[in-house]
């Protein structure tokens, strides 16, 4: 089960005031907006809910619009038939809540073999960072982690860190954590950071960001090196980068690009999710 799915996660959403209602074993998320009338996201669902159960719901919370974020391992064909049964009653949305396609590295293996498995420019920085003073520790304070998330996505960074102030308490200390960068040259400054979600044996690069003088010192690198040690100590088995720019969809997330490449230099496997028939 991805964390999507979990009661923490519906307690999540229905601290963002979504309702939760369950159809055929599968938590779909509720809520009314103006104008654009009622919407529903079903994320990552281990099957897809019943079309004669799902429906009735739908109606009857006037939904005019569905968000489908099937997981990875649903059936492409199975997928297209349901999708187009309940387009039949709603509308399927043609944006994406959720990534498409991610990175994810093999954390059965030793810390060794996994840093040999980054590229020589991503474990030369991992060198770097440390030589240049960056260090990195566990903290619980999620308002250092926003505003450092702030700064690093410009103007309307704020935007990023919607709710997380919320998440934070629902799944720490046991399904989450956060690692902060600091450069000693620079006073201690708070130059980078990273949340991190841990579920069913996966650890989720849930939440990331860096300042210009933290990128200048190699610190997002050394935050990733530090995470898959610490998602290792915490017993999962594998480490999901969340998402990446997704080739099957060339005019979407563009901005992705840049951040994709970052990752790329991990080593990871690709992971593609099914796109609904609407694509």
């Amino acid at each position: 089960m991805e964390p999507q799915q979990s009661s923490l996660y519906s307690k999540y959403m229905l601290s963002l005031k979504w309702e939760v209602v369950q159809v055929d074993g599968i938590n779909i998320f509720l809520r009314k907006f103006p104008i654009l009338g009622g919407i529903v996201k079903i994320h990552r669902p281990i099957h897809l809910p019943g079309v004669k159960q799902l429906i009735p719901i739908l109606q009857s919370k006037k939904i005019k619009t569905l968000v489908i974020e099937p997981v990875a391992a649903q059936n492409q064909n199975k997928l297209t038939k349901w999708c187009r049964a309940v387009s039949k009653h709603v509308r399927i949305s043609t944006t994406s809540y959720l990534p498409t396609k991610t990175f994810r590295i093999d954390l059965t293996r030793s810390e060794e073999e996994i840093f040999k498995s980054f590229s020589e420019a991503k474990r030369r920085a991992v060198r770097r960072a440390i030589k240049l003073g960056i260090s990195v520790r566990q903290s619980d304070n999620i308002d250092d982690l926003i505003r450092i998330k702030n700064k690093s996505a410009g103007p309307f960074g704020f935007i990023t860190t919607t709710g997380i102030r919320k998440f934070w308490p629902i799944f720490s200390p046991k399904h989450a954590a956060i690692l902060l960068a600091h450069s000693a040259t620079r006073n201690n400054e708070l130059v980078g950071g990273v949340l991190l979600l841990f579920w069913d044996g996966i650890a989720y690069y849930w939440i990331a960001g860096a300042v210009k003088k933290g990128k200048k010192l190699f610190a997002p690198t050394l935050l990733v090196w530090e995470a898959l040690k610490l998602a290792k100590q915490q017993g999962c088995k594998i480490f999901d980068f969340v998402g990446v720019w997704d080739e099957r969809l060339p005019k979407e997330n563009r901005e992705w690009l840049g951040f994709t490449k970052f990752k790329e230099g991990f080593g990871g496997t690709t992971l593609y999710y099914p796109l609904a028939t609407r694509r």
